[in-house]
Formats: structure tokens, sequence, C-alpha cells
């Protein structure tokens, strides 16, 4: 056999082995199966759905095949995300980046997605601002500063405050009726309390005069 021949032969033994030398186990088809059946319904990022698969029991390779191998765009992945969570929440986009963030995207990715979702940051500012006042009473001023403590800009924040439609009187005597069901306070000591949470002075008398004071 000449020398070329023989190169020949040795080069398609290789490819032959190269080729045929990983076959794809049970578990990682399965385990792809399943990657595929939750990107089918729902969003993920990588780390977020290898760790789901985890917990489904697959192993670390079969896991690690299966997010490489779904075809998942974690970009577009991202952007889905973060229409799920506006559809049931209000966020600043700040807050969003960091919530995608905790859920496993990297910092590239969680930005696309809230970049390519387009919510309005005044709507989703008022929105926040409903959500608060449905579980808990607050002044004007008090709401302000959540709204600025969850990422919100001071103009947002109180151009929400000022659309969310509260009756800041009402809103005193609910935080009054709180405070005085796990406390015992003075007519005076809860009027002050109440302009310490951002009420006026007519609104912290007001809240004191619907509680009996």
């Amino acid at each position: 056999m000449s020398k070329k021949i023989l190169s020949i032969v040795l080069l398609i033994a290789t490819l032959f082995v190269c080729g045929s030398a990983y076959a794809v186990t049970t578990g990682e088809k399965n385990a792809l199966s399943a990657a595929n059946n939750y990107l089918s319904f729902t969003a993920f990022s990588k780390t977020g759905l290898f760790d789901q698969l985890k917990f489904e029991g697959y192993t670390d390779s079969e896991a690690k095949y299966a997010v490489e191998n779904c075809g998942a765009d974690w970009k577009e992945q991202a952007v889905k995300a973060a229409q799920s969570y506006l559809s049931f929440m209000a966020f600043s986009n700040s807050g969003l980046i960091d919530q995608l963030k905790y859920d496993g995207y990297t910092e590239e990715e969680a930005k696309y997605g809230v970049e390519n979702i387009n919510a309005d940051q005044g709507d989703q500012a008022v929105q926040k601002a409903k959500e608060y006042l449905r579980y808990t009473a607050f002044s004007h001023r008090g709401l302000v500063d959540q709204l600025v403590y969850e990422s919100f800009s001071q103009d947002e924040a109180k151009n929400a405050a000022d659309k969310c439609g509260a009756d800041w009187n009402e809103q005193a005597a609910k935080a009054a009726a709180n405070y005085l069901s796990f406390m015992s306070f003075s007519r005076s000591s809860l009027i002050d309390q109440l302009k310490f949470d951002g009420f006026t002075q007519r609104q912290a008398e007001y809240g004191a005069k619907m509680n009996g004071y």
C-alpha cells in the first residue's frame, strides 16, 4: 500500500472515530426534551433552566447538555420574562433588571430584556403606587419615598402619588387604625406619629378623629 493511500485510509478512520466517539445518552435526550417543554410555556435564563433540570433530578452533565443544545436565545428569554413580570406587577426599569439578574440572566441579557419591552415608567410608577395602597396606608410623602426606594425617579414618584387617586385623609384614618390595632396612643401622640409618617396636620387630625379622638 502506498504512503498516499495509507494516509487517506488513516484520515477516514480518524474521521469515523471522531464522529462516533460521542453518543447522546438517554438522560441527555430526556433532559433536552424537558428543557424544550419548559421553554414552551415559560421563560428561563440559562442558569435558571439548568437549576430547574437539576431540581428534576438530572445530573450536571445532562442538564448542561440540555441548556447548551435547546436552541434558546437567552436575550429573548429575558424579554419574555420581563413581559411576564409586568403582566402582574409594576417595576421600575432598574428594579426589573435586578429581578431578571436574580433569576439568573446576565447583566447584558437583563438590560436587553428591559430595553425591548418599552414599559412607560410613568405608568409603571402609578401602577406600583396603587399596588402599595391596596395593602397598606401611605401619606403622599411616604408613598413618594417608597417609589423612589423602588428606583423610580423623584418626578416619576411624585407624579404617581398625584395620580394614584388616593384620598389622603382616608389614608391617614387607615394608618391610625393600623397603629391602634397593636399599640395604645393618646390623641396627640397618634397625631404626631401620623405627621412623622408624612401626613399633614389636618390629615393627621382627621385620621385621629375617625378613630375615636
